[in-house]
């Protein structure tokens, strides 16, 4: 996973053909649950595009994710993109490696 530190690195993804957003916070263990299940998911898809944004760190860019893509901001949250439109997004328990 590659981490977000700016909005230039957010700009970026947005033209990408594929990326995969993970919004992770530190302080929640339930996060902490997802952050496995997308480890779980790179071991079988080492290729995927995963891009992590750390919601307490850096939370400009989580809130201008949620902006552009308009879909409300929650953590943990997934959310893919293609070409910059969200196509699947999920939150809590719904970020699982088979998900």
């Amino acid at each position: 996973m590659q981490q977000l530190k700016s909005i230039d690195e957010l700009q970026y993804l947005l033209r990408q053909p594929v990326a995969v957003v993970f919004k992770h916070s530190t302080r929640c263990p339930m996060s902490t649950e997802a952050f496995s299940e997308m480890k779980a998911f790179l071991e079988s898809s080492p290729q995927a595009p995963v891009f992590l944004v750390d919601v307490i760190d850096d939370r400009a860019i989580s809130t201008e994710i949620a902006r552009i893509t308009s879909v409300r901001h929650e953590s943990p949250q997934v959310l893919i993109l293609k070409e910059g439109r969200v196509v699947w997004h999920a939150s809590h328990y719904g970020v699982t490696a088979q998900a």
